[in-house]
């Protein structure tokens, strides 16, 4: 046949595919073969932290690769440009700004998200799924309330705060960059005022909760053996008449920078140097979350689960970029910008979606449809049978059902449920919401940056690993006046367009206030001060007589404390 009449053919079978395959999936949501739901966030990770965009060759993550090579790499998928903001994200549906907070809150700090939201565990209870969560959290816990038990996790083991050491657990040792090698490692995080003033875990400061108590004496062994472990216990314990959902929840790859030997040695000490080693371990870091993906998987198939399970992995932000300078081997070439950025680097992250469940049609693809960290909420709910508005009327939902994007790769996206009330519309996207002057906005191809973000970490990482260890941002940068990209064509945003196309520049800013307007919305604690650091809203640091240490001396262990 002709190629035109190929190509025509192929789209229309593709479609009746998809079509049929939407219609059992709403057959299966109101029967008790509803799927389940596994979701993997990795921490930090960058856009060449992984094989699967094609650029890194040097890492070895044969099980994230086997998953997407089987399903879809998602090349067009957002969160927020850190850590905590994106988990709420996630559990909530809403865009961070919208309700829920867009800061980090230290693990001293008496903040939980917006308790008027229900989290997508709850949601999910009510469609008769169990529900589990390993890893870390970041999402508050001062009162049970804001656990993850509280917040609907049958079950739960992981940390509570953002960051914590590998090794030992403390909270203590969360902002190291670099960790020495194993055989020098250190199992001692000095004091510090902000962290409750204890020497860990000699005196305490220990972050591992277990549902509803500190997990004491359980802390020492390497987070993502004690993750796996945990995970593979919940699915072989699992009740396989109910349907589930799992947040796993690493806390590879973030800093500090530690992986035990059996890692290491999977990358030769020959191929690197003393100015290199720390690149060496970052490297085995991402070979540990590979294997965690490997053994949950292997689990899943082992007890029945796998071939009724949709697995969604996906980092909170981009490669990281902390105190100033790149952690030597995060690489989010060629995307511009890091962590803590409104640049792509900084916000579009690694992502893969993979499912018995899709035809065979849509898998080992690259789907470029528009995605947003908090589309899983309802779509989860969707396939589950259950509505996905938790009734909180302030600040709607902002994430769509993405399922027939999955089923249609490169379909446009759908409008929010609350377009006619002043939320975003089809192909529109709102990145973050600091301000009416600062923040970011997409429309289709297009994105506009405002305000002091877009000064943040601006430049690249890495190409690749091993290679140029930083590029500084172009003379061209956007300085003080909002700026303008075309971000599929120019996909390390090099070219502003605000002075060749000021009407669309004019027009987006427009249409950012009047987002801005309606989404900033309070988050449940206006009470709590932040402060501005330049960059980011930050939460003040609490002392060591507050509450919050005065329980953690009790036990050693981080725990409620109202």
């Amino acid at each position: 046949c002709s190629s035109d009449l190929c190509t025509r053919t192929r789209d229309i079978v593709v479609t009746m595919v998809s079509f049929v395959f939407t219609v059992l999936a709403l057959v299966a949501a109101t029967s008790a073969a509803k799927p389940n739901f596994l979701v993997i966030l990795v921490d930090d990770l960058g856009w060449n932290g992984f094989s699967i965009n094609g650029n890194n060759r040097e890492v070895l993550t044969p099980h994230v690769q086997a998953l997407a090579d089987q399903g879809q790499v998602l090349t067009n998928h957002y969160t927020y440009k850190f850590c905590s903001p994106t988990r709420a994200a996630l559990m909530t549906s809403r865009i961070p700004g919208h309700g829920i907070w867009d800061a980090n809150p230290p693990i001293t700090a008496p903040i939980g998200i917006n308790d008027n939201m229900t989290m997508l565990p709850a949601m999910l209870k009510k469609a008769g799924y169990s529900t589990y969560h390993v890893g870390k959290w970041h999402l508050g816990y001062y009162q049970h309330k804001y656990t993850p038990h509280g917040r609907g996790f049958d079950k739960s083991h992981g940390f509570l705060g953002g960051g914590e050491d590998h090794f030992n657990q403390c909270d203590a040792c969360a902002n190291h960059i670099v960790a020495p090698d194993w055989s020098e490692h250190s199992v001692t995080c000095a004091a510090s005022t902000a962290k409750c003033d204890v020497t860990c875990p000699q005196q305490g400061g220990v972050d591992l909760f277990n549902t509803t108590a500190p997990a004491l004496g359980q802390n020492g062994t390497y987070n993502s053996y004690t993750f796996a472990a945990v995970a593979q216990e919940f699915l072989s314990e699992h009740d396989s008449s109910k349907p589930f959902f799992m947040y796993l929840a690493l806390h590879n790859v973030h800093q500090p920078v530690e992986a035990p030997p059996d890692f290491v040695d999977r990358y030769p000490a020959d191929d690197y140097n003393s100015s290199t080693i720390s690149r060496r371990i970052y490297n085995a870091m991402h070979s540990a979350a590979d294997e965690v993906v490997g053994n949950v998987t292997a689990t899943l198939k082992a007890t029945g689960l796998y071939d009724n399970t949709i697995i969604v992995l996906t980092a909170d932000n981009g490669g990281t970029f902390e105190h100033g300078l790149p952690v030597e081997g995060s690489s989010n070439w060629p995307r511009r910008g890091h962590k803590y950025s409104l640049f792509e680097g900084g916000i579009r992250t690694t992502a893969l979606v993979h499912s018995p469940l899709l035809p065979s049609a849509v898998t080992g693809v690259k789907n470029n449809a528009m995605l947003h960290v908090a589309d899983w909420y309802p779509t989860f709910c969707n396939l589950a049978g259950v509505d996905p508005d938790d009734g909180y009327t302030p600040a709607p939902g902002d994430g769509v059902d993405v399922w027939n994007s999955i089923l249609n790769p490169n379909a446009s996206r759908p409008a929010t449920r609350w377009h006619a009330a002043g939320g975003p519309g089809p192909d529109e996207m709102v990145y973050c919401l600091e301000s009416a002057t600062s923040g970011a906005y997409r429309n289709g191809s297009y994105k506009v940056i405002l305000g002091s973000s877009k000064k943040q970490a601006d430049g690249w990482t890495a190409q690749y690993p091993g290679s140029t260890p930083y590029i500084p941002a172009p003379k061209t940068a956007c300085g003080d006046t909002p700026c303008l990209f075309n971000v599929e064509e120019d996909v390390r945003e090099m070219n502003d367009l605000a002075k060749t196309m000021p009407d669309l520049l004019s027009s987006m800013v427009a249409r950012y206030k009047e987002l801005y307007a309606a989404m900033n919305k309070p988050n449940g604690h206006e009470e709590i001060p932040m402060t501005f650091d330049g960059v980011n809203f930050v939460l003040t640091e609490p002392t060591a007589a507050d509450p919050c240490c005065e329980k953690m001396k009790e036990t050693g262990f981080f725990a409620p404390w109202e």
